[in-house]
């Protein structure tokens, strides 16, 4: 059977968010207990499913009558909900599992995640894999279903009973901070369909819950706050499929610091891996990060009506000059395009305008509220959005948001042209326009400053829809390598055999030359090039630079004796145990320095790095990932992602570096993580040098993996 946390298909969920019949253990009365609180919340919302109370202390519970276990419920519910101590819920759970119950929500902690119930979590883990009954927790909040008033779990942020029905659906990892989110969302006008709290996800994960609202036709937005996942591949996976139904996912990743990372290890127990590895993935898929609940009030509004642009040009339209240059501003800085007009598209939109408006990007209309009878902002925003160049409209102008009738005017035209429009709206604009915005699904904003993170996330996710509509996610490899031997057990293969393992998959380090220790005396190297640069060689010594067995420039055969001899010495002095068996000598390399790696890691599996080298990497961490294996098109737009790509395209008259086979190199690299991803456990080919045409790799490491 295949391991719960390997699966990729979604989970049915649907008698989790709606049970048809639910039994609450640890059922009271006791004010603000954990087991009083869902009861009162299923019993006086208006949840029209059945409520079983269990508690043998009670001979009822918010007027219904109570069992004394699980096993005494008359029939076989969808959900139970566990509010008693940790050391109970296994044989509760081991009751509802010979019940058939197909899901358990329990809200207890104390299984491990603190250092202590270690024993109690693995019996815990062990009776979910024995029943095959579906977990949410421990250590959650609970659930909602909006529309079918299902408030299953404790805390103000289940009990929220006012939440507007929204097609979003949220889950977050952590429970208190999670509702914090959802409630000031909330209180900005935001709705939802669904919120989850997963607590420690011994069973259901994070991703369970995405893939699922991914597939329910009554979800268009996906929120998640995340502290780590366990299953990098997967997370890829599911923004994939997000591109392929529409969906965005916005994902509020926690721990993205050392000091956070650590903190979310503690909190949940999660396999963090390195932020920029979630990075890389977010920008993979249909992710579009949130850094605070502002974020995910606005970007959620602007993705409910399913309108996106066809680019990322975008014109402003505004009565006040100040906002306007503001808004340019937080435009720019976002990457949002803000084009001239065309002559003819000014054309049209002059003689809309009083004497004193300006008919460029931003349009200034002024502070006239209407011309001829009619909302000048409207007209303009009309008229914008029928050229084909425009992408998108904001628009900030009481002439829009004054009323009910001019907020459904500007619903109209966007609905007319199909086009996003943003709407900026202070805080005493009038609230019917607001509603009427709502209802209508045309996003709207307190400042012109939110909006313009709502802008590039419109069109990154609309771009990355496009994207992968044309492309196949499933690479293929284009080159045929020869096997490879690697040695189990760890440790690093030596220079030599690194490089012998490069060559199978066709990337080619610089030559060298072998002097073996005891000839070094007599090296003479008659009728090669100097400079050179010579090496210690010894599979113990991997970092020659630290033990300062390197020497680079050498510019004669007496200086290249000299050198031999001192790297030697330098590494038996760094590692007396090591065994130095000789030197390399090869040609000094010269060109744009860069760094290539591969590693396995424990979240994402095969990844390669790509970068400039040198300072550019350790001051600057100018570097790309992607996740192996992937071809020479995938390997393009990581070097194109850098910053500094600008010195690959002849920079200062530099000759043009040879991408393609960049692009070729890189792609080799990737197919060797991914086919050896069980032997070897990392790959450093640092640093290598691209001179035009030329690619010289000058140095190669691998790390053998120790699980073999």
């Amino acid at each position: 059977m295949k391991d719960r946390a390997e699966q990729t298909t979604a989970p049915d969920l649907t008698r989790l968010f709606s049970p048809r019949a639910i039994a609450v253990v640890g059922a009271t009365e006791t004010p603000k207990a954990i087991g009083e609180m869902p009861m009162r919340y299923l019993t006086e919302y208006g949840y029209p499913g059945t409520v079983y109370p269990v508690n043998p202390r009670r001979d009822a519970v918010m007027g219904l009558p109570c069992v004394d276990s699980i096993s005494d419920v008359p029939e076989t519910v969808d959900l139970v909900v566990i509010a008693v101590a940790a050391q109970f819920v296994p044989d509760i759970l081991r009751d509802a599992g010979e019940m058939g119950i197909p899901f358990a929500l329990v809200l207890a902690a104390g299984f491990g995640e603190a250092g202590e119930g270690a024993a109690l979590g693995d019996e815990l883990r062990t009776v979910i894999a024995e029943t095959g009954i579906r977990v949410v927790g421990p250590n959650c909040l609970g659930l909602l279903n909006v529309p079918e008033k299902v408030h299953c779990g404790f805390g103000a942020g289940i009990g929220e009973r006012n939440y507007k029905h929204w097609p979003v659906a949220m889950v977050t990892q952590s429970g208190g901070y999670g509702f914090v989110i959802a409630k000031n969302a909330h209180r900005e006008g935001m709705g939802y369909r669904y919120i989850a709290s997963i607590g420690n996800s011994f069973d259901l994960n994070v991703l369970d819950f995405i893939a699922w609202f991914l597939e329910d036709p009554g979800v268009k937005v996906i929120a998640a706050f995340v502290e780590g996942v366990n299953d990098g591949r997967r997370l890829l996976q599911l923004g994939r499929r997000a591109l392929e139904v529409g969906k965005p996912i916005l994902i509020w990743k926690a721990g993205t610091t050392a000091v956070g990372s650590a903190a979310a290890a503690t909190h949940t127990a999660s396999m963090t891996a390195e932020y920029a590895l979630f990075q890389a993935a977010f920008r993979e898929g249909g992710f579009i990060e949130l850094r605070d609940y502002e974020d995910f009030v606005d970007i959620t509004r602007a993705f409910r009506a399913g309108i996106f642009p066809n680019g990322n040009r975008l014109t402003i339209v505004t009565g006040s000059g100040g906002a306007g240059v503001v808004a340019s501003d937080r435009y720019e800085q976002a990457g949002v395009a803000l084009p001239a007009l065309k002559p003819e598209t000014a054309s049209l939109v002059k003689p809309l305008l009083p004497a004193f408006g300006v008919a460029s990007n931003p349009v200034d209309i002024t502070a006239q509220t209407s011309r001829d009878g009619k909302s000048v902002s409207n007209a303009v925003a009309d008229v914008l959005l029928n050229d084909p160049e425009i992408d998108m409209v904001m628009v900030r102008s009481q002439q829009t948001t004054g009323s009910a009738e001019l907020a459904e005017q500007i619903a109209d035209i966007r609905d007319k042209h199909q086009k996003p429009v943003l709407v900026t709206m202070s805080a005493g604009d009038s609230t019917p326009a607001k509603e009427v915005f709502d209802e209508r699904m045309v996003p709207w904003q307190p400042t012109v400053t939110r909006s313009a993170p709502v802008a590039r996330a419109l069109a990154e996710f609309a771009a990355a829809m496009e994207h992968a509509s044309k492309g196949d996610s499933v690479p293929v490899r284009h080159f045929a390598p020869e096997p490879v031997e690697i040695d189990a057990g760890g440790g690093f293969l030596s220079e030599l055999a690194s490089r012998k393992v490069l060559a199978a998959y066709g990337i080619p380090a610089m030559n060298v030359d072998f002097v073996p220790t005891a000839d070094v005396d007599g090296i003479s190297r008659e009728g090669s090039h100097f400079p050179v640069a010579v090496k210690a060689h010894s599979a113990e010594i991997p970092h020659k630079s630290e033990a300062g067995a390197i020497r680079l420039g050498v510019g004669s055969v007496e200086e290249l004796r000299v050198a031999a001899q001192e790297v030697i010495a330098s590494a038996q002095a760094y590692d007396r145990s090591a065994d130095v068996d000789g030197v390399l000598v090869q040609d000094m390399a010269g060109g744009t320095e860069l760094i290539l790696g591969a590693t396995v890691d424990p979240v994402f599996g095969p990844v390669v790095l790509f970068g400039l080298g040198g300072i550019f990497t350790e001051v600057l961490g100018d570097v790309a990932y992607g996740f192996a294996p992937f071809g020479p098109e995938k390997a393009r737009e990581m070097i194109s992602s850098i910053r500094g790509q600008i010195l690959l395209n002849g920079y200062r008259g530099r000759p043009p570096a040879d991408i393609s086979g960049l692009a070729d190199l890189l792609s080799r690299l990737s197919w060797l993580i991914h086919e050896n991803a069980d032997r070897i456990a990392s790959i450093d080919i640092n640093p290598v040098f691209i001179n035009g045409e030329k690619i010289s790799v000058a140095d190669a490491l691998i790390a053998r993996s120790s699980d073999q």
